[in-house]
């Protein structure tokens, strides 16, 4: 599943780059994952998990249309939750995002976005699926972009090993910077 999304994802953002205005960019973020999974012990054990900072590498296209702004991106997401009673668990997505940017306001470009990824958690594979919405503001005479952005992501799956599962769903607040090409 993992490598039909990312193939996919290097399809069109190679296809639509043919064109004349290639609008190619790739960026940073950092931000803070509050979460709000479990972890069910098959001895009844319980356990919630810690807010967690969150890093992610993307990159991706714009592909400009007459009254809206569709993007492509492909994003590298990781996590490292740890528990409140337990150890660390390692979350490394990868993710890929449709995003259409909101017309006609002023200064900044809102922008909502559906993903879809796969991630290696709790020593599982799963898949997972997100929502975002966030806001940028383009440097004056730089081709930079900063940003703030929430998600919310989660897995479809229980992960687990031993004597423990875990299912994992988090809101992210996270500030981005991108460069454009």
């Amino acid at each position: 599943m993992k490598k039909i999304i990312l193939a996919v994802s290097a399809v069109l953002c190679i296809g639509w780059g043919i064109s004349a205005k290639a609008d190619f960019y790739a960026g940073a973020g950092l931000g803070m994952s509050f979460n709000n999974g479990s972890i069910d012990d098959v001895r009844g054990f319980k356990d919630s998990y810690k807010d967690t900072p969150a890093y992610a590498l993307y990159g991706g296209y714009e592909l400009p249309l007459p009254l809206l702004d569709v993007r492509g991106e492909v994003e590298y997401l990781r996590l490292k939750p740890k528990a409140k009673y337990g150890k660390s668990r390692t979350m490394d997505a990868a993710i890929a995002r449709a995003i259409a940017v909101v017309p006609f306001v002023p200064l900044v470009d809102p922008y909502v976005g559906l993903g879809l990824g796969y991630a290696r958690y709790d020593h599982a594979n799963v898949a997972l699926q997100e929502v975002t919405a966030g806001v940028e503001y383009e440097l004056p005479l730089m081709p930079v972009t900063v940003g703030a952005e929430y998600r919310y992501l989660k897995t479809n799956e229980k992960a687990g090993k031993w004597y423990s599962e875990s299912k994992f769903h988090t809101n992210i607040l996270m500030l981005k910077a991108k460069y454009l090409f």
